[in-house]
């Protein structure tokens, strides 16, 4: 299906859960000096006007970037929030940077950014806007094919970011189907696997496959700010993270009850992170988390 355009979304609050731990996993590779590669299987267009009519349709801006309050944001935040500084050089947030702006934000000259992206308008519109890009090498094909056959990457360092759009019910296996196939071909790559928090809870779906996957060491952080409401809408965002840096837990917990905190005062709104699949206890395990 190639109906779905983020942009009818950008900035939404499952933008400022899933960018602001980006930066996070980001910021750690960039702590040693060796290359890495960051994959993105669904790439979008990769930058946003927040005040163009596409945007303005839903608003979810203003549940999202819009709505959070930078004041009272923790340590774990402030490269999140240079970002979009970055793309706003006259102030304000019209501008938002997509998970490849701030992958390029967020590396160095030696590191490569590979972007794929089936949608044949989200893929021209990312072309232009990464064109000048030297560091942006930009894939027009299936997401998960994609995956698959890009790792392991020449730098043997790196991270992807799996961020569909669950239109289609059986994503959430396809999804678990294809990391697994990507994880036994490159075991020391970190994973970063975005889903949505729905009444119908198809998320479970992909979490007990990730679990019965005997992949090891998947930490999950997920916020919701409010309490599912009738059969349809998000009500919360889930990130499931494997081989994910050391400690990040720590800082996805502070990131997390920041957001919750901002854009909601429901008595049902959470923030939690726990581990899916703890760390193997094997001496050396923790050497493959190689950021």
């Amino acid at each position: 299906m190639l109906s779905y355009q983020h942009i009818y979304h950008a900035g939404n609050f499952a933008d400022v859960h899933k960018h602001s731990a980006l930066c996070l996993v980001l910021e750690h590779l960039t702590q040693k000096p060796k290359p890495f590669a960051y994959i993105d299987t669904h790439a979008g267009r990769g930058f946003y006007d927040l005040q163009s009519s596409e945007a303005q349709k839903t608003d979810e801006a203003k549940g999202g970037i819009w709505g959070v309050d930078q004041d009272t944001a923790p340590a774990e935040v402030r490269r999140y929030f240079e970002n979009i500084a970055s793309c706003n050089p006259k102030g304000g947030r019209r501008f938002y940077p997509g998970s490849p702006k701030v992958a390029l934000l967020n590396s160095r000259e030696q590191d490569r950014v590979i972007l794929i992206e089936k949608h044949p308008q989200e893929f021209q519109a990312l072309s232009e806007n990464f064109e000048r890009e030297p560091r942006a090498i930009l894939h027009r094909r299936d997401a998960l094919e994609g995956l698959v056959a890009l790792v392991p990457p020449d730098e043997r360092r790196g991270m992807v970011l799996i961020d569909p759009s669950y239109e289609i019910k059986s994503e959430y296996a396809d999804i678990a189907n294809a990391v697994e196939k990507a994880y036994h071909r490159w075991p020391t790559g970190m994973y970063m696997i975005w889903y949505p928090l729905l009444p119908v809870a198809g998320h479970q779906r992909l979490l007990k496959a990730l679990k019965q996957s005997g992949i090891t060491r998947i930490l999950i952080s997920e916020i919701a700010l409010h309490a599912p409401q009738g059969l349809s809408g998000m009500y919360g965002s889930g990130i499931a993270l494997i081989n994910p840096p050391w400690q990040l837990e720590q800082g996805l917990a502070r990131l997390g009850q920041w957001i919750v905190n901002s854009l909601s005062d429901a008595s049902e709104r959470r923030a939690r992170v726990e581990w899916l699949v703890p760390e193997a206890k094997k001496e050396g395990d923790r050497e493959r988390n190689q950021g």
